[in-house]
């Protein structure tokens, strides 16, 4: 069961990979919104990349410094794709002070780059599912390309909170720390290529075309 989880894992990333190449494609003449969510895609197609072969190249026994960095750009570009979708401007101000709660954090306790911030991913996160709930709200009803996007990306990081704002709790238990450890990280491994399947649902459905909107 367990090699099972380590596939998906890979086929997970290998699918992020995939679906940044395939929006990378159509990246010229699409809107504003379409090139930040790109940017993201690449961004986080990096982190993964470098997070699962980083362990062949150098020999460290501690990456989780470059959860961080996925957490707070992802935060940052989906905040700034929502905004452009959304129009909203207090999304700047939420964008700045959420940015200076952790910048505040790591300021204080230096440490912390290579330790597991709960509160910062439970912030950056729920602010996004925050962003989807309004944006679903507006275009439920109405057909629009990214409903798809957004859906995935609800579901995914609001499981992901769950997860993570758990994390603590059993890597305090000592008992289970090794099997509730690992069983977080195949339940989010399998949201994520959800999210990654949804992601391709996508952009088959709006610019697999020769059409470039």
């Amino acid at each position: 069961m367990e090699d099972l989880f380590d596939y998906l894992s890979s086929f997970a990333i290998v699918f992020c990979v995939i679906n940044t190449l395939l929006y990378m494609f159509r990246f010229r003449g699409n809107n504003r919104a379409f090139k930040i969510f790109t940017v993201y895609l690449v961004v986080i197609a990096v982190i993964q990349l470098n997070a699962s072969f980083l362990k062949y190249l150098v020999p460290i026994n501690n990456n989780l410094f470059l959860f961080h960095f996925y957490y707070i750009l992802q935060f940052i570009f989906l905040t700034l794709f929502y905004e452009e979708l959304l129009k909203k401007k207090w999304m700047y101000a939420v964008l700045l002070i959420v940015l200076g709660i952790i910048t505040f954090q790591f300021i204080q306790a230096p440490t912390m780059f290579f330790r597991y911030n709960p509160l910062g991913v439970t912030i950056t996160q729920g602010c996004i599912v925050i962003y989807s709930i309004i944006y679903l709200y507006k275009y439920l009803h109405n057909t629009n390309e990214y409903l798809v996007i957004n859906i995935g990306l609800f579901f995914y990081l609001l499981s992901s909170i769950l997860i993570f704002a758990s994390g603590n709790l059993v890597f305090n238990m000592e008992i289970i720390t090794r099997y509730g450890y690992q069983l977080l990280l195949n339940v989010n491994n399998v949201l994520y290529l959800g999210l990654q399947f949804l992601i391709f649902v996508a952009w088959w459905k709006n610019y697999s075309k020769e059409t470039i909107k």
